[in-house]
């Protein structure tokens, strides 16, 4: 049966972003959830694995504290932290990125290949091969984003400090600009941070320059995208609840077990479920990725109108004669 395709470069209101977007998902609900399982799958479930572990232990840490059990080892807040922040988080942040990463690519790379081939005319394949085209791209917008982001993090900090200890007041007032600058700036860097894999994918051009056309196209959308953002937010958060809800009871119970003095070791079953849930919480953001990549392409549209174009070229273009042809 044929099916409508969805013509990502149109300029959409806020109701028909997600209306689109949902679409999209609903439509291709079968082959997208296939393409993020055995594309994306494999990184996200060893994240979510290692998640778990490294959510166990800091449960168990936890309860030898509250019991009274790290005696001579507790004493040493750097033991605590190092048994915090040791190999199993740094086994879990490598591999969170790299799922992350792995999650943002496949969702991209079905979107380019619905874009050019339309609903149906594309398999999983298809999407994993347009994502291994893609992955040197896709790792050298993250390594040069990161760096970008420690240098200005970095010189904003070293600006604080400096003002914090030349003159306090003028410090504590630095910090709540930086809060409040925060609230506003956030939602819509966040969408930059995730639109720019798509325009590297999709038009092969440089990280700055990618980066710089997010930036372009969000110029004059500013509040738009800050509400799409953090509407979208608040919904994956919501939705995102009900996934969490055997893990949270689940740790609940262990926290109240230690409290009464037990000694709560990392636990299978806990370890099985906080996966599960993390896996299935992380396909969740999937979501959150395809309205943006939906918000991308409006904002593109309304910039240049190429879609526009695209579509009266069309009008006047005369299909090719064929003497098979019927009138």
């Amino acid at each position: 049966m044929n099916q409508e395709k969805i013509n990502f470069r149109q300029v959409r209101d806020f109701g028909e972003t997600f209306n689109a977007s949902i679409k999209l998902v609903r439509q291709n609900f079968k082959l997208f959830l296939k393409s993020l399982v055995f594309i994306a799958g494999p990184f996200l479930l060893i994240s979510s694995i290692a998640g778990a572990f490294y959510q166990a232990n800091a449960i168990t840490m936890q309860s030898r504290l509250q019991s009274g059990m790290m005696s001579g080892y507790g004493s040493d807040p750097w033991d605590i932290i190092f048994e915090q922040f040791g190999w199993t988080y740094l086994i879990f942040l490598i591999s969170s990125i790299l799922a992350n990463l792995a999650l943002v690519g496949t969702v991209y790379s079905f979107m380019i290949n619905y874009s050019e081939k339309g609903p149906g005319q594309f398999t999983v394949n298809d999407v994993g091969n347009t994502l291994l085209k893609n992955t040197g791209g896709i790792l050298g917008v993250f390594f040069g984003l990161t760096l970008l982001l420690i240098v200005v993090i970095g010189g904003a900090v070293a600006l604080g400090v400096a003002i914090g200890v030349a003159v306090p007041m003028l410090g504590v007032l630095f910090m709540l600009a930086a809060i409040f600058g925060m609230l506003i700036l956030f939602p819509p860097l966040i969408w930059q941070l995730s639109a720019v894999y798509l325009v590297k994918m999709d038009e092969g051009s440089g990280v700055l320059t990618s980066f710089g056309k997010t930036r372009e196209v969000m110029r004059g959308n500013f509040w738009w995208t800050w509400l799409i953002v953090v509407c979208t937010s608040f919904a994956i958060g919501i939705a995102g609840v009900v996934f969490t809800l055997p893990q949270i009871a689940y740790q609940m119970f262990l926290t109240f077990s230690s409290m009464q003095g037990n000694e709560n070791e990392t636990s299978i079953p806990f370890v099985i479920v906080a996966t599960i849930c993390t896996f299935c919480t992380t396909l969740l953001y999937s979501v959150m990725y395809v309205i943006n990549g939906v918000h991308y392409y409006s904002l593109a549209e309304k910039n240049d109108g190429k879609g526009l174009m695209e579509r009266i070229n069309e009008i006047g273009t005369a299909p090719s004669a064929n003497v098979n042809q019927q009138y």
